[in-house]
């Protein structure tokens, strides 16, 4: 029997980089949305992976109301995991009433490329590309 497109054989799980972007519902306290984001990273280090950043972009104005709310707050988290986690995460995230939305993605690694694209033109990584 042959594999699924975008499934290991074998059962073996690959440890991956992800981003994940979460949308809390507005009116949560600030307690329950901590409480969402620890259960997110304790599920993850279960899963034999580790957070690397966990960064709250705070209370944004959403392009289009979600659940009658015109508002979210925002939580990005990088990391890493197994691929079975990312299907247990989402399944989690879609059931939980507090996540208006979320995403989880492969990180590209866009800070790397954008480093080695710098070095090729001859700037460091932390210069100003817009010189008076």
């Amino acid at each position: 029997m042959r594999a699924k497109p975008g499934r290991q054989s074998r059962g073996r799980a690959r440890v991956q980089k992800y981003e994940c972007v979460m949308v809390l519902h507005p009116g949560i306290a600030e307690a329950d949305a901590t409480s969402i984001i620890e259960r997110f990273q304790t599920s993850v280090a279960g899963h034999g992976g580790e957070v690397s950043l966990h960064d709250h972009w705070g209370r944004r104005e959403l392009a289009y109301p979600i659940e009658k709310q015109t508002t979210g707050d925002y939580h990005l988290v990088m990391f890493t995991a197994d691929n079975t986690f990312v299907v247990e995460a989402d399944r989690d995230m879609r059931l939980d009433e507090k996540v208006l939305r979320h995403l989880i993605v492969l990180d590209e690694e866009w800070a790397e490329q954008n480093r080695k694209s710098q070095a090729k033109r001859g700037k460091g990584p932390n210069e100003n590309s817009e010189e008076a």
